[in-house]
């Protein structure tokens, strides 16, 4: 009895092997595109017999489990050159070890994808807290940067090549963001300027440079890249800094760091929104 059980499980398997299915049918039955299955059949997947009759592609058992075992590799993340190769694996430790890469390249590809998440919900929420910000000053806590390298000015690219991209890794980062230009300065004029690349640290280490961080007079002001009014802008701004310090009894450093956080163009008319940090005097807070 068992045997006489045991012989029928495979009836219906075995009886549908010789069924054929067109391209139309396919896509009904199991969601393979007409494009789908002619890149497939070029690439020499699968290769479907064609009915006398009309030409029909006629697509048998065989093909149709070759489409279910590409499906099965493909949401694994394998491209189907990737697959073509898997399929010609004669060791299972060779398609192991393909598992081990792919995994590997997967793991990478979502770490870059949480930093871009992690920029995106940063520039966000500069964004929704701009309107809080633009032209009013207020005391904020500027972050611990390094400074990596330092160069003469944004627009000195012949320096880049030492001081900016080899020490950045452009594949994740982007050059703005790692940028802050510092700029000296007192009651009457501004001094001198300085770019710096930075990155960001968790504590001071011995033998490296920092920007100042703590207790900083924040601003964001918009400018314009080359522009007389960026010059009246960052004046204006200097000159309402000293006057808001002074009428709350605070005494700035003479510094300012400067940091482009979001840039657009209406009419190829650039226009920037920048933060600006002047560190406040810890003598005199």
């Amino acid at each position: 009895m068992e045997n006489d059980s045991q012989k029928h499980i495979d009836d219906i398997d075995l009886n549908n092997q010789n069924n054929t299915f067109q391209t139309g049918e396919l896509f009904h039955y199991l969601g393979f595109t007409r494009d789908t299955l002619r890149h497939y059949e070029t690439m020499g997947f699968i290769n479907p017999c064609h009915d006398q009759t009309n030409n029909y592609r006629q697509y048998g058992f065989d093909e149709i489990y070759k489409l279910l075992v590409i499906e099965f590799y493909k949401k694994r993340g394998f491209t189907l050159a990737e697959i073509n190769q898997l399929l010609d694996q004669d060791q299972l430790t060779h398609l192991t070890d393909n598992f081990n890469q792919k995994q590997a390249a997967i793991e990478q590809e979502i770490h870059k994808q949480q930093l871009l998440l992690l920029k995106l919900a940063d520039t966000q929420a500069f964004c929704q807290s701009l309107p809080q910000h633009l032209n009013q000053f207020s005391i904020m806590d500027f972050p611990l940067y390094e400074i990596v390298s330092s160069f003469s000015a944004i627009s000195t690219f012949d320096e880049y090549q030492e001081k900016v991209l080899a020490h950045l890794n452009l594949a994740d980062e982007d050059l703005l963001t790692n940028m802050i230009r510092c700029v000296t300065f007192d009651a009457s004029q501004y001094h001198d300027t300085e770019m710096h690349l930075v990155a960001l640290a968790a504590d001071r280490e011995t033998g490296k440079n920092y920007l100042n961080n703590g207790p900083c007079l924040h601003i964001v002001v918009e400018s314009g890249r080359y522009s007389d009014a960026t010059n009246q802008v960052i004046d204006k701004t200097r000159l309402a800094a000293y006057q808001w310090a002074k009428k709350n009894q605070l005494r700035l450093t003479g510094t300012v760091y400067l940091h482009v956080r979001l840039i657009l163009f209406h009419d190829n008319i650039e226009q920037a929104f920048v933060e600006a940090w002047a560190p406040i005097d810890q003598n005199n807070y």
